[in-house]
């Protein structure tokens, strides 16, 4: 009953989906679909009567209205098929453009980085990819389905005038194939879902082998054939047991059309006995024959079709999952409005952590443990320790990519008042856009843009700020690390004056010394005034902020000013000499 209910469920969201998506083709395909399953009956109708009276010695001038509805039906059969492979066609398109629309939608818009991290959330994203090709497919299954339901009542009728046992028995005739059918497409998916995690790593695998990203590297380490052997291997892991499902099924399905067949012989045989006997007429003949071709096609249809549509509900069960989920997490992170800075007022807004520990899901041990911290509005706040400290973790925490696993944290004394947030990431993106589109502005805002990009350096994008920073697309062009990096800081520069948080993690990582340094100063220039945090492993910039904490193994081990940790002379004190020693 539950499965029952589920596909229930799922179906009847891939209808309204369907609807929504393209709802002129969709009514369309509704109508078509009920002509389509009609003109065959009135056909076999209108071809059985011709028979009679022909058979009947009736001259052609007294059967030309049947012939001329006959040709009717057959050219109106045949336009209405060309119309609606076009219309199909569209709300096929619709579906995928909706359903793209929407997984993409979900996954860049998921408040926090769980969809990417979390393993289940992560493969039902993966499954979801793959939503919008299978309910796209639905729109032909429904329309076969659905016209084989059309063709089959009244065909039924039709020939449960002569022997009303005769539907009934090709009606029962079909039911083990349904069954096998719905029990095989239910084993195919099965297979799907185990194997999701390996559809998650065959993309990654193709991403490294097709991005150009990756494509120095693959070719320098010669990568190609371990990586290509490891995606054909991790490939057939999944062909292997999806054809096993297919073949044990293959068998049993065979094996139930021969009897639906063996049915249609009794059929045919009992009605051919029947007209030797002179029970039947030419006429009930034709039609019973006509009929009776029509009933099998229809339950064909309804079977194999539906079959297929079980599939693409299974398929759907995921994406329902995707978009319930963001939505779920939308509301848990559903927030008061962030309040407008009034620039009049120096900004007194508080951020606290309150015993804050994140753990990855996972991990053997936590990202942070019990922070305590509490950091004054206009703060700029210097962030050490050595690799895997737990610094990016703490910078992600605070830009609410993560939500603390216990502990609190809050802006403003709530809980859930999210500031406004300018941040460079230490694995800062590229996008492939042009440099406008890259630093976010609204409308055409160019002198906001030219100011933030000179203020960077990268004056030589002046003059092609509509130009894509890609090389796979026409006119586009590449940019150093270096100069990509500067990018994503003129991004947060240009956004940093409507910002209460900025948040810099080793934001010079990839510059040479000069360019660090002057984007060192123009880092402490545009955080003046805000709350500002600063991850570098390059300590001279500590001299030159108002506080600095040490993080070491996810705990904060010291807290105050480069001259009190240096007269303390604790973790601090030895980084900052030993960094220090190569400079003299």
């Amino acid at each position: 009953m539950t499965q029952t209910a589920s596909f229930v469920r799922n179906l009847a969201f891939a209808i309204s989906l369907l609807r929504r998506s393209s709802p002129h083709a969709f009514h369309f395909a509704i109508g078509a679909n009920v002509a389509t399953g009609l003109i065959p009956v009135a056909v076999v109708y209108f071809g059985a009567r011709l028979i009679e009276q022909l058979t009947q010695g009736h001259t052609l001038a007294a059967v030309a209205a049947l012939i001329v509805g006959y040709v009717v039906l057959c050219a109106f059969q045949d336009s209405l098929d060309a119309i609606s492979s076009f219309v199909l066609d569209t709300l096929s398109d619709a579906v995928r453009i909706t359903v793209k629309g929407e997984v993409n939608r979900a996954v860049s818009t998921f408040p926090d980085l769980s969809i990417h991290e979390d393993a289940d959330l992560r493969e039902t994203a993966v499954l979801s990819a793959s939503a919008g090709e299978r309910i796209a497919e639905l729109v032909m299954r429904l329309y076969a389905v659905s016209v084989g339901i059309v063709i089959v009542i009244p065909v039924t009728i039709l020939t449960a005038r002569i022997a009303w046992w005769v539907p009934v028995l090709m009606l029962l005739a079909m039911a083990p194939a349904t069954l096998l059918r719905a029990k095989a497409e239910r084993a195919s998916w099965d297979v799907c879902e185990h194997h999701a995690s390996t559809f998650n790593e065959l993309r990654l695998l193709e991403r490294v082998l097709t991005q150009p990203d990756y494509a120095k590297d693959l070719r320098t380490y010669a990568m190609q054939d371990w990586l290509l052997h490891r995606w054909h291997w991790r490939y057939r892991g999944y062909f292997s047991a999806a054809k096993m499902v297919r073949v044990r099924n293959a068998g049993k399905l065979a094996a139930a059309s021969l009897f639906a067949s063996a049915c249609l012989g009794v059929s045919l045989a009992v009605i051919a006995d029947g007209f030797s006997a002179s029970r039947f007429n030419v006429g009930d003949l034709a039609i019973f024959l006509g009929a009776l071709v029509q009933l099998r096609d229809g339950l064909r249809a309804i079977v194999y079709n539906f079959g297929d549509t079980l599939a693409v509900t299974y398929a759907v069960h995921p994406y329902r999952r995707l978009l319930e989920a963001h939505a779920a997490h939308r509301r848990e992170r559903r927030c008061e409005a962030p309040k407008q800075p009034d620039a009049t007022q120096p900004p007194t807004a508080q951020l606290s952590l309150d015993s804050v520990t994140l753990e990855y899901r996972g991990a053997a041990t936590p990202a942070l443990i019990g922070i305590d911290l509490t950091v004054r509005a206009g703060e700029t706040i210097a962030v050490v320790g050595d690799n895997g400290a737990g610094k990016s973790s703490l910078m992600k925490l605070l830009c609410g990519l993560y939500e603390p696993s216990s502990g609190s944290l809050t802006w403003e004394g709530a809980s859930h008042r999210v500031p406004r947030i300018v941040a460079v990431f230490q694995d800062f993106a590229r996008f492939p856009l042009t440099p406008r589109e890259n630093l976010v502005l609204p409308d055409r805002d160019d002198s906001r843009a030219a100011a933030s990009l000179q203020a960077v350096g990268l004056n030589a994008l002046l003059s092609g700020l509509d130009k894509p920073l890609t090389t796979e697309m026409e006119d586009g062009s590449d940019l150093s690390g270096g100069q990509w990096q500067r990018l994503a800081i003129a991004r947060a520069v240009a956004h940093a004056h409507d910002a209460d948080l900025l948040v810099f993690d080793e934001p010079t990582s990839a510059l040479d010394p000069e360019s660090e340094a002057r984007i060192m100063s123009l880092l402490l220039e545009t955080a003046a005034g805000k709350t500002a945090f600063i991850v570098s492993h390059r300590l001279a910039l500590t001299r030159f902020v108002d506080r600095i904490i040490v993080l070491d193994r996810g705990r904060i081990v010291e807290d105050g000013s480069h001259h009190t940790l240096m007269q303390a002379n604790g973790k601090y004190a030895r980084m900052f000499r030993a960094q220090a020693a190569f400079y003299h």
